[in-house]
């Protein structure tokens, strides 16, 4: 690790014509000196003045001794690089000597530790295991460092192959690290047996396995999925691990670079007489380091260790003249803070509800431009709750209504979102309109209507012929949506869910009720406000609540299943969504729709493999279409742990990499095509539609004249009242069949009411030539 660390900043200038350097290293095994400083005297620019000075340190010191230590090692900074190799590769055993740090007052910026995580001999982070006073402390200690561990540790992996070795071995249990001994010992016997096959398969002769030269040149230059991840080995048989590097950064780890392991080309590699791998560095965040501008800290001081290289003169009229400067800014600055208040507290995005005018949807569904005429069951399935429509301005409106049970106050976080959402723009975000408060005991959020519907409406809808263009474009539209909000002040959506995706007039995936489900849950958590339910069932709402939050990261479903509100989002918690969005679109299923099990039971469920490990949606086995990488990816958003889960822009790489359209031409034609398709297929229902409304009318027709006289039935059928009539003259048969008893007797059922059937038939034929009228037919008796 130290010898790739140091290859990769190789190019750097470290010496600066300094004097001889002494490099100090900290250590717990001597032997282990002997192993690395070679490595760190050949990263060195200037090695042959670079010297060795080894300090042994057990790792069980406690703090005191190691800050004796480390003052004795750092009492000649002012004119030397001091290097530090670290006492282990765990994080554990990093402890003693990061408190030591804190003490001695050396965690600013002219210090950078890096930690490697190389031996996860214990399956927690350090701060987890002490009391709540230490645990502080030893959070502030890790602040800021740099974590270096391998790529391919999973809790999840670890327990599956702990299990299966229990349960195979007779629930003999073993450690957390002697676990992780026998996956790496798995995977090799598994590397040897693929290498073994391979040479058996070119050869066929069953004694291969005494031919070492050719099962150790199979088990080169392959790669293959073991039980600790992805597995590389290059042309010298080594394993090449992935590399992530984390900063410690308020109590929790984030990705700051990846070393992704890639083999080369072997005949190359095998002319060069070189290892055939190489490490390729992806910078995920920028400006991460603790120094004013956020980069990379100098080797060496500008003026010199001593401060003998700079002239003082100039900076003594430079500081009087900052001096001033800084005055005059401080005064702008609070000029500035004052007027951002004031327009903060004019609320630019407040409407005055005698503009708004709400408008009747009673007869009119918010998709009714894609599904034509639907009937009143698809009204309550489909519908968004308790979404209305409104006009301002001129400007048609999606609401989101509430009723007010006091007057509502936005603390001043909450004006400072709510003026950024007023401001962000973008063609994959639904615009916020604005917010109607304290006025006719309604609360009234209120963003751009938006013509067809949400997402879920299209993917699920079974008429809806979308071929994989859209599906496609949908999926890049979301990502594009989900990626701007994550760059943006907003930082986050807070609900993002299939239903939160609208489709406008062009099929344009536009996000909508990002961040303002926050605010609503804060002001329904402090009974400001209630719900207000309009023509949907309690249980109907139920339903498309639940499946908005089965979408949801399970950190956000333990809160919300214990306060029933929702939380503060995150990135994080955005990405495990993300996911689950792609994963509906791309295959058109509901997640866990394979689980026959409650919605409530489904939600614990979720908040569980926090614990007991990630519930996941199952990918259907049929379906090829999509890449390796876009299916390992969407399943990586679904990691129980957040910070492992990837970031947006590394999703949106791989959705764009992956992801493409099969048409050819541009945007625009294949879009025309698509609505001609569309157009089609839409006449196609209308006439389908309209053949089962004709035959449904005849059926009425028909059972209409059976139970009413034609006379009346006519006149009912075009809204006219029938009053009664009284007749001078009536004449009423009543018949029987005579000997029916006896033709019963020697008659099946079935030719019995075959028999029926043909004389009342031919009774009713015969009557509806004449002015007559059947009263009722009572199994053989018949009342004309």
């Amino acid at each position: 690790m130290y010898s790739s660390a140091l290859k990769i900043g190789r190019g750097l200038d470290l010496d600066r014509s300094m004097q001889d350097l002494r490099g100090n290293i900290i250590t717990s095994k001597e032997e282990l000196v002997k192993k690395i400083f070679p490595d760190i005297q050949t990263g060195y620019k200037n090695h042959d003045r670079l010297s060795e000075r080894t300090i042994l340190a057990a790792k069980d010191k406690d703090v005191d001794e190691l800050n004796d230590i480390i003052h004795l090692t750092f009492k000649a900074r002012q004119s030397h690089i001091i290097i530090v190799v670290e006492l282990g590769m765990d994080l554990s055993d990093c402890t003693n000597f990061m408190l030591a740090i804190l003490k001695a007052n050396m965690k600013n910026s002219e210090y950078v530790y890096i930690l490697p995580w190389l031996s996860h001999i214990v399956d927690y982070y350090p701060w987890e295991v002490i009391n709540a006073k230490d645990k502080h402390l030893l959070k502030n200690a890790y602040e800021n460092a740099i974590i270096i561990t391998a790529q391919g540790y999973d809790r999840t992996l670890i327990q599956h192959f702990a299990d299966k070795f229990s349960k195979e071995t007779g629930h003999l249990a073993s450690s957390h690290y002697a676990t992780l001994v026998y996956m790496s010992l798995y995977d090799a016997l598994f590397l040897y047996g693929l290498a073994l096959r391979d040479a058996y398969d070119v050869t066929g002769d069953e004694r291969i396995f005494r031919n070492g030269s050719l099962i150790w040149k199979k088990m080169t230059n392959r790669q293959f999925l073991g039980m600790t991840g992805q597995i590389l080995i290059n042309n010298e048989a080594f394993r090449i691990p992935s590399y992530t590097t984390y900063q410690m950064q308020n109590g929790s780890l984030r990705i700051v670079v990846e070393l992704e392991a890639k083999l080369g080309d072997p005949e190359k590699c095998s002319l060069k007489n070189k290892e055939c791998s190489l490490h390729v560095p992806h910078e995920i965040l920028s400006n991460y380091w603790l120094t004013l501008n956020g980069k990379l800290p100098l080797d060496m001081p500008f003026c010199g260790y001593d401060g003998s290289l700079c002239d003082y003169t100039k900076y003594i009229l430079t500081s009087a003249s900052a001096i001033f400067l800084l005055f005059t800014i401080t005064i702008g600055y609070f000029i500035y803070i004052k007027e951002k208040e004031k327009r903060l507290h004019d609320m630019t995005w407040r409407i005055t509800r005698e503009s708004v005018r709400l408008l009747d949807l009673a007869t009119d569904h918010l998709n009714k431009s894609i599904n034509g005429s639907i009937t009143s069951n698809e009204l309550k399935t489909n519908r968004k709750i308790p979404m209305e429509r409104a006009m301002c301005n001129g400007v048609k409106l999606a609401v989101r209504r509430y009723r007010q049970t006091r007057n509502i106050t936005f603390p001043k976080h909450e004006l400072q979102i709510l003026q950024q959402l007023k401001m962000l723009e973008n063609e994959n975000l639904n615009k916020f309109y604005g917010i109607c408060f304290n006025q006719q005991n309604e609360l009234l959020i209120l963003w751009t209507f938006v013509t067809r519907g949400s997402l879920e409406d299209i993917i699920f809808n079974d008429e809806m012929k979308l071929n994989r263009n859209f599906l496609v474009s949908f999926a890049k539209d979301v990502v594009k949506g989900v990626y701007f909000l994550h760059s943006s002040p907003i930082q986050y959506h807070g609900l993002l869910c299939l239903q939160n995706c609208l489709v406008d007039s062009h099929w344009t995936v536009k996000l909508t009720d990002f961040y303002t489900e926050i605010i609503v849950a804060e002001k329904l958590l402090h009974n400001e406000i209630k719900q207000i339910l309009k023509n949907v069932e309690e249980n109907d709402s139920h339903i498309q609540i639940s499946r908005k939050y089965i979408q949801q990261a399970p950190e956000i479903l333990q809160s919300f299943l214990t306060t029933k509100f929702l939380p503060h989002g995150s990135q994080t918690a955005d990405i495990y969504a993300l996911g689950m969005v792609l994963y509906q679109i791309l295959f058109r299923l509901e997640p866990f729709h394979e689980l026959s099990i409650s919605t409530k039971k489904l939600l614990i469920k979720i908040v569980n493999s926090i614990q007991e490990g990630c519930i996941r949606p199952t990918f259907p086995s049929s379906d090829s279409s999509y890449s390796i990488q876009l299916i390992t990816t969407i399943e990586a958003c679904w990691l129980e742990i957040p910070e492992m889960r990837p970031n947006i822009k590394k999703v949106k790489e791989i959705v764009n990499a992956t992801l493409r359209t099969t048409e050819t031409g541009s945007l625009l034609d294949q879009m025309m095509e698509m609505m001609n398709e569309y157009t089609i297929n839409l006449e196609g229902m209308v006439k389908s539609r309209t053949a089962m409304l004709e035959e449904a009318q005849q059926q009425a027709e028909r059972l209409l004249y059976s139970i009413l006289p034609k006379s009346i039935a006519d006149d009912l059928k075009v809204g006219k009242s029938v009053p009664p009539q009284l007749y001078p003259c009536a004449t009423v048969l009543f018949s029987d069949i005579r000997g029916f008893t006896r033709l019963s007797s020697i008659s099946t059922p079935f030719e019995i009411v075959k028999f029926l059937n043909d004389l009342f038939s031919g009774f009713d034929d015969i009557i509806s030539k004449h002015d007559a009228y059947k009263v009722y037919l009572f199994i053989i008796s018949y009342f004309l």
